[in-house]
Parts: C-alpha cells; structure tokens; sequence
C-alpha cells in the first residue's frame, strides 16, 4: 500500500456529462467490472470502522454494497439508472445480502435519517455535485464518521501498448478521437473550475483527507476486455448504436490480437480509496 496524489489530478467542480450514460450497461458492470481487493476494504473498515449504517452512493450494481454488507447493521444504497439498481438487488438476494435497501434516484437528493458510521462512492464522485454530496455527507455522517471515495485506474491513464490500442479504437469509433464519448469539450473560455476530490472533502470541513492506494496485477481476456468496455461510459455511444456494436468489437479484438497474440491483456490496476473523518467535537 502507498499514498499517492489523487488521480487523476482534479475534476470540474459542476460536472457536465451526457444523461444516459450507463444505460444498458448493468449486466457488463455487474459481471466485468474487477472486484475492489479484499485488503483495499479491510483497510478502509480499519481506519474508518464498522457496524451501524452504511451509505453507498452511486452504488451501481453493488460492488461495495454486498461485498460490506456483513460488516454493517443496515445499508443503504442508491443509483441513478434503474437497471443498476435491479442487477444490484438480484446478485444481493443471491448472496443473502437481506439488510440492503435499494433505491433509484440522485445521490444528491437521498433522505437519510439514521446517522451512518461511512458513507461511500465508487468511481463515480466526479459524475456528481461534489460539494453538496459533501455537504451532505457530513449531514448524515455521526461525529467521527468517515467519507470514502473508491476507485480504480483505467486503461485511459494507463501505458501499456495494447492500451494504447484500445484507447485508440475506443476513440475513433466514439467519433470524439482523444477524449472519452462521456465529456464535454472544453475551451479556453469555459474551461471549468476544478478541484480535486481532496480538495472538495477539506473545503467541506473533513479531517485527515488522505489518498490509499493498492496496485493490482489482473490479466484480461479479450472477451473479458470487451465486457468491462461496454460497462463504461466511453462506450455509451457505440453501446447504444446496436448496428455500429458488431463492427467495434470485430476492429478491437482483432486489433488487440494483433498488439497481443496471446489474447492475455495484463496491466496493474490502481485501485485506491480517498478517506475524509468528519469532525468529533467531543474529541480533542
């Protein structure tokens, strides 16, 4: 385990993504998307600790839900898209997960009453409002509780060649070469003010705002590439353009194979949670 700066480096304070992103996506998310380490979560229930409520913001198909779920009294988890949410409540009554409560709606806008010991998000607080989150984190959070942020590296900020090569692909079937289907352009004039996520955790009043990171060896099969692809939001466009689909896989995995004759895509994923503890005025 390091600490490192966050990456990647800052976001736009007001996000600006298209609606719809992950529609049609759930059933990749649930089944493509690497699990978090066991030794990320161990560590995050350590210092943050455990029992009482946890509140799992744009929780997708649960991949910190369930997971948690044993190590909490109640759970609370909501997404925006309903697909997520279904996929989410199936794998949850799968694995006998009967203390989560599932609700689709904005993370910005979930009614809580019960204080919670953490509140977390993963790979997706810089798709929110991140100061009012924030803010309200700290609403719902009991003295002393914790925010975390939890997310992963991907083959956007990676080096490997044969990412290069689907970066590459990705880009030119998206039809916007050089940055994801999902962002805005920006200019000069209105380039957006930006923060990073410790940034907006310090500016709204949590302590000890540190970065946690464990770098994962995993190896892909081009299949399985091609799954955790169609999860994202670079992909949104072509994903939901069935008759353009066919062609993107054909191009990718032959492009892969070609980069990769092994058909084994191996990388080192960053995965790292961002912990912020909301104040204890009873502590000194």
């Amino acid at each position: 385990m390091t600490k490192t700066p966050s990456t990647p480096p800052s976001w736009p304070v007001q996000p600006s993504y298209r609606e719809g992103l992950f529609r049609g996506a759930a059933e990749y998310y649930s089944r493509y998307r690497p699990a978090y380490p066991q030794p990320l979560l161990d560590d995050l229930l350590n210092r943050a600790g455990e029992g009482g409520v946890l509140i799992d913001l744009a929780c997708g198909t649960g991949e910190i839900a369930i997971p948690l779920h044993t190590r909490f009294t109640h759970v609370h988890a909501v997404d925006l898209e309903p697909d997520m949410i279904e996929v989410g409540r199936a794998k949850a009554e799968r694995a006998g997960a009967a203390n989560i409560t599932w609700s689709t709606g904005p993370a910005e806008e979930l009614a809580i009453t019960d204080p919670a010991q953490l509140v977390t998000i993963g790979n997706a607080f810089h798709r929110l409002d991140r100061p009012l989150i924030a803010e309200r984190a700290r609403q719902w959070l009991a003295p002393g509780g914790c925010l975390a942020i939890l997310g992963s590296s991907t083959p956007w900020s990676g080096t490997e060649p044969w990412q290069t090569v689907a970066v590459d692909v990705v880009a030119r079937w998206s039809g916007e070469p050089g940055r994801p289907a999902s962002a805005s352009p920006a200019t000069a004039e209105n380039a957006p003010t930006r923060r990073t996520h410790e940034e907006i955790l310090e500016e709204a009043g949590f302590l000890d705002v540190t970065e946690y990171r464990f770098p994962t060896p995993h190896a892909w099969t081009v299949d399985e590439f091609l799954g955790f692809l169609w999860s994202t939001s670079y992909t949104a466009r072509i994903r939901q353009e069935p008759n353009r689909a066919e062609g993107f896989e054909n191009d990718l995995r032959a492009q892969l194979l070609e980069r990769e004759p092994s058909g084994q895509l191996r990388e080192s994923i960053a995965h790292y949670y961002i912990l912020g503890r909301s104040p204890d005025p009873t502590r000194s």
